[in-house]
């Protein structure tokens, strides 16, 4: 599992679902490709809702500094190839709906807002996957040893002492600085992201995807709080 979340991994299952998932759609019925659609954009949403909202301020609040640096570190990997992987699906699966073909112009894909969302939805999951993440991480470490160097306690919910602390250098505030860009660009990636998935939701709910399971259509509609399904007879 860590080989695949690594930088590294990512690329590879990357590039492999961009191959082969517009080879296979084509063979899949419309209504689980629309299904899928919507799923991917659904999961991710949650994910990052419930990571930068719920479990990450709760983990800081109640973890020394450092356990919690090792913590995002294991779990920042796993998050951002679930994002990436579904934004993927989102994208490919919206270019099967639109019957736009994987090598057809940028310009036609981003023809409607759905496509330009989606477009850079994709783009920032997969920059925040290959670098930002892996970038912050590693830099989280290098305070880690430095703070252990200089003897600087290990708090809990509390920010880095390098900044502030008398026996930090010049090159230990630097890095601290350092951190806080790569930190900062990534938390914009991920906003960026949750914001342009917000944008189709808001912006499809009134174009619910229908569905025929049986006798019975299912109307998967967005609202912006609820994810309604409601059967609707033949």
């Amino acid at each position: 599992m860590d080989l695949l979340t690594s930088s590294g991994g990512m690329v590879v299952l990357s590039c492999a679902g961009a191959a082969v998932l517009p080879s296979l759609l084509p063979y899949v019925s419309t209504d689980i490709v629309k299904f899928l659609n919507v799923g991917a954009c659904s999961v991710s949403f949650g994910t990052q809702f419930w990571v930068g909202s719920i479990a990450g301020i709760t983990m800081f609040r109640v973890l020394k500094r450092r356990t919690f640096g090792k913590v995002q570190s294991k779990l920042f990997p796993k998050y951002a190839t679930l994002n990436t992987s579904c934004s993927l699906l989102a994208f490919v699966t919206y270019l099967q709906l639109n019957e736009i073909g994987p090598t057809e112009g940028f310009s036609r894909v981003c023809g409607k807002w759905e496509g330009l969302m989606l477009a850079y939805c994709l783009l920032t999951n997969v920059a925040n996957s290959l670098y930002f993440i892996p970038a912050t991480t590693r830099i989280m470490f290098e305070i880690h040893a430095r703070e252990h160097q200089l003897g600087l306690e290990d708090e809990v919910g509390q920010m880095s002492p390098l900044k502030t602390s008398d026996k930090a250098t010049d090159e230990d505030r630097q890095l601290y600085k350092k951190f806080n860009i790569s930190h900062g660009l990534s938390m914009v990636m991920n906003v960026i992201s949750m914001g342009t998935l917000w944008g189709l939701l808001v912006l499809n709910r009134s174009k619910p995807k229908v569905l025929t399971l049986g006798c019975r259509n299912v109307v998967l509609s967005y609202a912006p709080n609820i994810f309604d399904i409601t059967t609707v007879k033949h």
